[in-house]
């Protein structure tokens, strides 16, 4: 009995020590800012990246999670490392290794820590205010200088902004939320600050309109798909946006006449998935409002056969709801179309049932 008593009051101990460190000892990775061997820190949420010091120059980069309460280290990058800089939008961080003109800059996205891509940078390395891109310095090897460029974060392509020639070099200053760029150029030691307005090109445009989410600008958006150059649109915002484009305009509430007619008119422009994606939103538009869908059309009575073969590839009238017979009739009575309206809608349906034989 005495050895029971005397091994419940040590578990007692034990238990009584535990709850004691739990209340009083505060978790192992708060407060990072104030340990000794941080030399870097920045902040995102609930994310806090920093620079540990590992001694005779050398530091490590690790990422600590405030929902988990842990720490990991980022693989592969040690070294003299400074600049953590965190994207607007919370995705990504970057931190060099180098020294304070000439380094390696890596970009890693946060929810893939992995998938860390790097690039030669020269002088400050500095976020666009969409997080899309970076504004730095690269070596020009034919002259020898420094160009001022654009590094596209989606394909890791580089693009210069400001070529150097061999007598001067061009440094990034800043990228404001207005979209001034400023920058340093460097001729014979002298010193000279510039900036001057990026004027957004069309796919940036459309893609600020899709990423703030307003529904107000979604006519923009339409007006702006004749002008884009798809081939730039990934090498922006990589590959599979065009795929990411047209999943987001097949969501959109399209009730414009005039939208509607752009997107007649952009059929041919898409093959393969693409092609299936687009006449999905073709679809959604004539299902939500046939009668001005069909008042777009007669804008376009050249496109009939084709908009009631896209229909018919994605089945619409084999959808819930859906009756060919019961929009003949309504076409057939409207009193919104007239006679010529109605007599694209009657060719419309005409067109598509023959599809089926």
């Amino acid at each position: 009995m005495n050895k029971l008593i005397k091994l419940l009051i040590g578990v007692g101990i034990i238990v009584l020590v535990v709850v004691i460190f739990l209340l009083y000892v505060k978790p192992k990775y708060t407060n990072i800012e104030d340990r000794k061997d941080v030399l870097e820190v920045a902040n995102q949420g609930e994310y806090t990246v920093f620079i540990e010091d590992k001694g005779k120059g050398v530091g490590v980069l690790k990422i600590y999670d405030g929902d988990t309460n842990m720490e990991e280290e980022a693989e592969g990058i040690i070294g003299n490392l400074h600049g953590i800089k965190w994207s607007k939008d919370g995705r990504y961080f970057i931190v060099t290794e180098g020294t304070d003109m000439v380094g390696t800059t890596y970009i890693i996205p946060v929810e893939n820590r992995e998938d860390i891509a790097s690039i030669r940078t020269i002088g400050e390395v500095i976020w666009s205010p969409d997080s899309s891109k970076l504004l730095i310095g690269v070596e020009n090897h034919q002259n020898e200088s420094i160009d001022l460029a654009i590094y596209y974060i989606n394909s890791q392509i580089v693009e210069p902004l400001i070529e150097a020639d061999k007598y001067t070099d061009y440094l990034p200053k800043y990228w404001d939320e207005s979209n001034h760029i400023g920058y340093v150029k460097i001729n014979d030691d002298k010193e000279e600050e510039h900036s001057y307005k990026y004027d957004l090109s069309k796919e940036e445009e459309l893609m600020n309109i899709i990423l703030s989410g307003e529904e107000k600008h979604v006519s923009r958006a339409i007006a702006l798909l004749p002008e884009l150059d798809y081939d730039k649109l990934e090498k922006i915002y990589g590959e599979g946006s065009v795929i990411d484009l047209l999943r987001w305009l097949s969501d959109q509430e399209i009730d414009e006449i005039g939208d509607i007619a752009i997107l007649i008119d952009l059929m041919d422009g898409f093959i393969g998935e693409e092609y299936f994606i687009f006449v999905e939103s073709l679809g959604n538009t004539y299902i939500r409002d046939k009668i001005k869908f069909i008042k777009a059309l007669s804008n376009r009575p050249e496109k009939i056969e084709e908009v009631a073969y896209a229909l018919n590839d994605i089945h619409i009238y084999d959808r819930e709801d859906q009756s060919i017979v019961e929009d003949l009739d309504m076409i057939v009575n409207s009193k919104e179309l007239n006679d010529e309206q109605k007599r694209i809608g009657i060719d419309l349906i005409n067109y598509y049932a023959a599809c089926g034989t």
